[in-house]
């Protein structure tokens, strides 16, 4: 039987930076295009229902929230080289703009310097100008993900696309290396701090999320910085404050987060005019309960556990695999999910 695997990408760059450069990932799609049955999500969905069997190793290709370098990087090389591929959108992240950006398709046609095209941030920098503002040019316009129709499909990402405290354990404080990089922060505090806490965290959809007590602030924030602060502050938040998080009840969790799974559907068939039945787990964080909850509004749900896909996988935890920057563990990659 041909193997199946997901490829799942997040960002393209114009050289290898914080993510793929686009000369690797033209790469990546060379070789899919030479070696694999790239497969389009109405036949990768009848693949998971036993009704296709590829003609020999394929993949399906998807991209993660919706950055604006998927339309001027992605989409103008897998047009070039006809290949489909799919998006999960977080749609609070896509501007209202009527703005459309020069993609390499104005490059190749000379009508660009390549240095002029769009030069994307981190990840973290988005989401956390997203957290600040409410609004980030890093991210796609719905003009944009209009003009993808032709290459892309879609899926939905959910609304939030954050990160909460879903234990008491801490794990570290927030600092000057770990402010920017766990982005999720600058939702969770606002403002951040140093010295905050950060405890046990994952998607907020995956469970019942805690609040930290104003009085494990306070004293958070007075606590000396000083030598080897955080161990002693951990072990005196340990002592002081057995229960330093107010966590929200059952109740509420399964409202938010149902608000949430149906609130995105809603947001992505009024915009794409498009029947929306999949959802990509946000950091492939779930849980029993949310694969309950996302059930009720798609048909599909993905997640990000390393191996391939079967035919007759459970539609509501489909693996993925995330792509590399690098050849070499790109094409190992290719070695362990597709032989």
């Amino acid at each position: 039987m041909s193997k199946v695997f997901v490829y799942t990408y997040h960002r393209i760059y114009e050289r290898k930076s914080y993510d793929i450069g686009l000369g690797l990932f033209e790469f990546h799609l060379r070789v899919f295009k030479t070696f694999f049955e790239v497969l389009n999500w109405e036949r990768f969905k009848a693949f998971l229902k036993g009704e296709y069997i590829p003609k020999k190793r394929a993949v399906f290709l998807t991209f993660d929230d919706g950055y604006a370098d998927n339309y001027v990087y992605a989409y103008p090389l897998l047009k070039k080289y006809g290949l489909k591929a799919h998006l999960f959108i977080t749609p609070s992240r896509i501007s209202n703009s009527k703005r459309i950006r020069k993609t390499l398709f104005d490059y190749w046609r000379g009508k660009v310097a390549l240095r002029e095209l769009f030069q994307p941030k981190s990840m973290w920098e988005a989401q956390k100008e997203y957290f600040l503002k409410s609004y980030s040019e890093e991210f796609l316009t719905w003009e944009e993900i209009y003009q993808m129709g032709d290459v892309f499909s879609f899926g939905s990402h959910g609304i939030s696309h954050s990160q909460g405290f879903v234990g008491k354990k801490v794990t570290e404080f927030v600092n000057r290396l770990n402010i920017n990089r766990i982005y999720s922060l600058w939702n969770i505090y606002k403002p951040v701090k140093e010295g905050f806490p950060i405890f046990e965290r994952k998607s907020d959809l995956v469970g019942p999320i805690g609040q930290v007590k104003r009085e494990v602030l306070e004293f958070c924030e007075k606590f000396p910085k000083i030598g080897n602060w955080e161990e002693k502050l951990k072990k005196e938040l340990e002592r002081r404050f057995p229960e330093p998080l107010d966590f929200e009840s059952k109740e509420a969790y399964k409202k938010r987060v149902e608000d949430d799974l149906k609130n995105a559907k809603r947001i992505l068939e009024k915009k794409l005019g498009l029947e929306i039945d999949n959802f990509s787990y946000p950091w492939g964080d779930y849980s029993e309960t949310l694969v309950t909850l996302v059930g009720k509004y798609y048909k599909y749900a993905f997640t990000v556990e390393k191996r391939n896909v079967k035919s007759g996988e459970h539609p509501l935890k489909i693996p993925r695999v995330y792509s590399v920057k690098d050849p070499f563990t790109f094409l190992k990659h290719l070695l362990v999910y597709s032989l």
